[in-house]
């Protein structure tokens, strides 16, 4: 199972920068709707483009292994 470190990314950002971030923060500069962003942060196995995956790191300043996370037992995984 493939989960999106969005939110968690989200917060490490808001506090080296001491400002809290959000989605809307974060669709403002890229493009990508808010919607999109809860969906794809609270969806396991969310179908993402590369693109995305580009324009996500890139504001992050991150690499796709701190944006990703792959988990084998879907059953047992709680992201909350």
């Amino acid at each position: 199972m493939i989960v999106y470190n969005i939110k968690k990314l989200l917060k490490e950002k808001s506090i080296k920068d001491n400002k809290k971030y959000t989605y809307q923060d974060i669709e403002n500069v890229t493009g990508i709707k808010k919607l999109q962003l809860s969906r794809i942060n609270s969806t396991p196995d969310y179908n993402i483009t590369g693109k995305h995956i580009e324009i996500l790191c890139r504001y992050f300043n991150c690499t796709p292994n701190d944006l990703i996370s792959i988990y084998d037992a879907p059953k047992e995984f709680n992201p909350e």
